[in-house]
């Protein structure tokens, strides 16, 4: 080989060098970029692959009553679970779900549209609540099911039924616009508070969520657990509520067709029992209720899902003559032996505002104890709207009573400026008078008027509770006590003087007595015609036309201890009324002896 060929050699030799040396260099640049730089995002997407994280539900808070007494459980169940974010395997695993359990069309397209909803999950529930004959099936097909799994879990349950489901409320999933305010509610499985006691104290009920990591293989099956960040219980939450006398009391007005019943404790504001009739089976939304149960709650004409005893506003009728006689005490109109002779009926103008009877001469403990109308609309017209109303209103009437608490709506006690802010018509001495007998516009709630009772026994601003224990000091309303006997010898009248409007149905135990005032709220006006034709009650008219009855009261008459107010929708008579608060009161004092 000359010179100049082995020039060429060694300098094709040394080209060829450096271009492996380079090669070599950009594989180990290349490398070292992959395993060192790059190295921590691939592990990461290596251990997506293996691991699969999972949020634990916490367990709920129960509930309990005054005496320790459960009205809700959290159940032991089994859910089937979808532990996979690969959306083009989800639909023929259910297909195959399908065959093997009962999975109906909705719970396929429900775990369908939280997957398009929700990229990215790791965990879906498709069924909740198996039975364990599905559980066993899922097991023994498992290999068929890849991405599948059956984790055990809680089911909220309410072992009173129908009694109490508007106080407590109930458990459901999280809607859409709830998971959109708050993203920990997309938590698989989390339920949240729907109405009552469940919805009111929710955040604390609910507890805080966990997680576990788990080790899965190539079908997402699980292999092991890696570690587990247990969630923490929600909080146990201690009624007033004394669940015996709510049970009865629902039972007691279970047997009308529609209305609310509100026991207070005149002592503390303690709520003893809040019922509204009829009712519904709060066991039926935890794991979400059917269409056909759905549509007979919400298409039946009694209004199940809605609690009148905190939202139904009725016009409180004769129960608020004790509150206009204490208002005219008050500003010096009447005293005890101040009479008014009762025609049957008054004049204004061309119009005639009737009695029920022609009462003759009476005073303001005749005119309470036989709801005489005549009487208070002739102090009504002297003491004019501003007085009145200033009273309700003092007395509790357009307070609501439990502030926040869902449902709650408040009374109305009309006004002139209100009249004219929302009419935009001037007051009228008419309206005065319909105001005098609880009419016209005045709207009232049966929890407000318990606590109107309330007050008007103890002399005291009493609010209402629902959760706490022992006494409570309340302000003093500085009403003269002198007036509140006066008001308080009527009402003990009303049930117990042979012409008191609710002597046929009182106590009759001695001891166990009870006071208070019967009414009536007028649905439909009575005509003129009719009244010629001797037609003073709406008995024989359609349900919803008759008029609605009413009753406040307490009990026992020697110690007062329990305020209550009683609705009973068209009812055509208050006579119903009574009946109710009376077993109710009764069945109060004996709990209360340990009978």
């Amino acid at each position: 080989m000359s010179e100049r060929e082995n020039t060429q050699f060694l300098r094709r030799s040394l080209c060829i060098g450096v271009f492996q040396v380079c090669l070599i260099l950009i594989l180990l640049g290349r490398m070292y970029y992959l395993q060192i730089i790059e190295g921590p995002y691939y592990q990461l997407l290596a251990e997506g692959n293996r691991i699969a994280t999972r949020p634990l539900v916490p367990l709920r808070g129960h509930i309990y009553d005054r005496k320790g007494i459960p009205l809700s459980h959290n159940e032991t169940s089994f859910r089937v679970v979808l532990l996979t974010d690969k959306r083009d395997e989800l639909f023929d695993t259910l297909e195959t779900l399908a065959t093997l359990i009962p999975l109906t069309e909705e719970e396929k397209e429900s775990a369908l549209k939280v997957v398009r909803r929700k990229r990215g999950l790791d965990s879906v529930i498709v069924k909740d609540n198996l039975t364990w004959a599905e559980v066993s099936t899922i097991e023994l097909h498992s290999s068929d099911l890849p991405g599948l799994s059956v984790e055990v879990g809680s089911a909220r349950t309410y072992p009173e039924h129908l009694k109490g489901a508007h106080l407590l409320g109930y458990v459901s999933s999280p809607s859409e616009q709830e998971q959109e305010i708050d993203p920990l509610l997309t938590i698989p499985g989390l339920k949240v508070g729907k109405g009552g006691i469940e919805k009111n104290f929710d955040t604390r009920l609910r507890g805080t969520p966990g997680h576990s990591a788990f080790e899965v293989n190539s079908q997402r099956k699980v292999v092991r657990e890696l570690h587990q960040n247990p969630s923490l219980p929600g909080e146990d939450i201690h009624l007033t509520i004394d669940s015996e006398l709510q049970s009865y009391a629902q039972e007691v007005l279970s047997s009308h067709d529609s209305g609310a019943a509100v026991v207070i404790d005149i002592h503390n504001g303690d709520i003893l029992a809040m019922v509204s009739n009829p009712s519904f089976d709060p066991n039926l939304f935890p794991q979400g209720i059917g269409h056909k149960d759905w549509d007979e709650l919400r298409d039946n004409p009694f209004v199940p899902m809605t609690n009148k005893a905190i939202s139904g506003r009725y016009a409180p009728g004769s129960t608020v003559k004790l509150f206009v006689a204490l208002a005219a005490l008050k500003a010096g109109l009447i005293d005890k032996d101040t009479s008014i002779y009762c025609p049957g009926f008054v004049s204004v103008g061309d119009h005639k505002f009737h009695c029920m009877h022609s009462h003759g001469s009476v005073n303001v403990t005749r005119a309470i104890a036989e709801s005489c109308d005549v009487f208070f609309y002739e102090i009504g017209k002297k003491m004019g709207i501003d007085l009145m109303s200033s009273v309700f209103q003092d007395l509790g009437i357009g307070e609501g009573g439990l502030e926040g608490f869902p449902q709650v709506k408040k009374g109305l006690v009309p006004t002139k400026e209100w009249k004219q802010q929302n009419k935009h018509q001037k007051w009228t001495v008419s309206d005065t008078i319909m105001t005098s007998i609880g009419q016209g516009f005045m709207l009232s709630t049966p929890l407000e008027l318990s606590v109107t009772m309330a007050r008007l026994l103890s002399g005291k601003r009493l609010t209402p509770r629902l959760e706490g224990k022992g006494e409570t000091s309340f302000e003093d309303m500085d009403y003269d006590r002198s007036h509140l006997d006066i008001i308080l010898e009527a009402a003990q009248q009303v049930a117990n003087s042979p012409n008191g409007t609710a002597y046929r149905n009182r106590i009759f135990q001695e001891g166990y007595e009870m006071a208070g005032k019967t009414g009536t709220s007028q649905v439909r006006r009575i005509t003129m015609e009719q009244r010629k034709a001797g037609m003073t009650k709406t008995h024989h008219l359609a349900w919803k036309f008759r008029e609605h009855g009413l009753f406040v009261g307490y009990a026992p008459i020697h110690a007062p201890r329990y305020a209550i107010a009683v609705v009973i929708e068209h009812a055509g008579g208050s006579g119903s009324a009574v009946q109710v608060a009376r077993d109710i009161l009764l069945k109060a004092q004996l709990i209360e002896k340990g009978q």
